[in-house]
């Protein structure tokens, strides 16, 4: 009977292990489970806007190859995988005749970068077309190419002005290039006050009848700040084209309305002063 109680006792002590040990793994996978449940801290997302500085020289000369690029941030985050940056390169007064160059992925400390021939004299329009983590900024800067002609001369003049918003004379205040089939009706007043709401407004025709479906994007700066804030507009009518916007301070602030759907990417600059 002492044999028989001594065997009975290995068999339950086994079993004990085996039951021990099945515990321990179980807890342990379960563990691995919680850690890599990929739950994000809400403190750990980056709400800030997308942002994309431009960096091409001022000059260059016809025939010289040229480095363009753009800086992709998002707050101070530098943005290295955006998953589109094509840059957008045409003489002014010529964008039906634009270049697209298509970025390399990923980017580097926040850098996109492509080489670029410039093929004759003038001024030409870069325009980065930055896609990432949901948001699209497409900046535009302009570049001059070969000596300046008289031409290019009144064109930077002009530039200048837009730099000096008090200066301009009359009612317009447009700066940009549309496509000769496009005609836009800035609808919005050129004065504004601090802490009201303002109704961004634009009526885009094509060929002489309402531009419906199309991606309107409302880009506003204050006259002298690095930051810009991009707005959808929404259609709230057949080629009206609408966004409500607080102006926080007082001072000159540019409205440059970007277009775009399959066929057209087009912009034009208006300026409001807020009191």
């Amino acid at each position: 009977m002492l044999i028989k109680w001594g065997e009975e006792m290995k068999r339950v002590m086994t079993s004990l292990v085996v039951i021990g040990l099945a515990g321990l793994l179980t807890a342990c996978g379960q563990g691995e489970a919680d850690n890599s449940s990929g739950a994000v801290d809400v403190n750990d997302v980056n709400l800030e806007p997308l942002e994309a500085e431009i960096n091409i020289p001022d000059t260059a000369e016809a025939g010289e190859e040229v480095v363009l690029q753009a800086l992709v941030l998002q707050g101070d985050e530098q943005v290295d995988d955006a998953s589109e940056v094509i840059f957008e390169v045409w003489l002014d007064g010529e964008k039906a005749e634009s270049e697209m160059i298509e970025a390399d992925l990923p980017g580097e400390e926040g850098i996109y970068e492509v080489t670029y021939e410039f093929s004759q004299n003038g001024v030409y329009m870069v325009q980065p077309h930055v896609t990432a983590r949901g948001s699209h900024v497409m900046p535009v800067e302009d570049i001059t190419v070969g000596h300046k002609t008289e031409e290019n001369a009144e064109e930077n003049h002009s530039a200048e002005n837009n730099d000096h918003p008090h200066e301009h004379e009359g009612d317009s205040h447009e700066h940009g290039h549309l496509n000769e089939n496009m005609t836009l009706d800035w609808q919005t007043g050129e004065e504004a006050q601090v802490g009201g709401v303002v109704t961004l407004t634009a009526y885009v025709e094509w060929e002489e009848a309402a531009w419906s479906d199309g991606d309107v994007q409302y880009e506003i700066w204050k006259h002298g700040d690095e930051h810009h804030e991009w707005i959808s507009a929404e259609e709230v009518e057949t080629g009206l084209y609408e966004a409500d916007y607080v102006f926080e301070d007082e001072g000159d602030y540019h409205v440059m309305v970007h277009l775009e759907n399959d066929s057209v990417h087009e912009h034009v600059q208006f300026l409001i002063q807020v009191d």
